[in-house]
């Protein structure tokens, strides 16, 4: 494996708008998708509130799509985002691109700690999250529907990953 977060440009634009997390999904446009909201959805979100969209590749192929960044209202550090298409599910990518999403952020903010939210029944992902050493904060994000917290706390992943 050989993950990269590359920036979204003119010449991936389409790739990553049709990039889904679901075979069913290929059939349709939508905003949400089953475990996540659509990559389109995710772009306009970055656009209004200046987080960094990245496509993810391993090597020169376009896999996932992961989107982070500060949020003001919540004066946090979050990973909004983080998709990998239906083709490339279930092949261990899991826990590397995670692990190069937070390299990324702590690289990119220095912050001391991640957010995210999950949909709650997600055990696939729930699992990932919980492995790197996030851990759920008590908090429910509502939004399309409602979503546990997690955090990391950036000097505890660091001292896991060196051991």
């Amino acid at each position: 494996m050989n993950i990269k977060l590359v920036e979204v440009t003119e010449s991936n634009f389409w790739d990553v708008i049709n990039l889904k997390s679901d075979l069913d999904q290929e059939k349709r446009i939508q905003i949400f998708e089953r475990w996540v909201g659509s990559n389109a959805f995710f772009l306009a979100v970055c656009q209004v509130y200046r987080f960094t969209p990245k496509a993810i590749y391993d090597s020169e192929t376009l896999i996932g799509f992961t989107s982070h960044g500060f949020h003001r209202e919540t004066n946090r550090f979050e990973l909004i985002s983080i998709m990998l298409g239906h083709a490339y599910q279930k092949k261990g990518y899991g826990m590397p691109i995670l692990r190069k999403v937070i390299e990324e952020m702590i690289e990119m903010y220095s912050c001391e700690e991640i957010y995210l939210s999950v949909i709650y029944n997600n055990d696939a992902a729930i699992r990932v999250y919980e492995k790197a050493g996030f851990k759920p904060t008590g908090e429910i994000e509502k939004g399309h529907h409602p979503e546990p917290i997690y955090k990391l706390v950036v000097k505890e992943y660091q001292a896991l990953s060196k051991s």
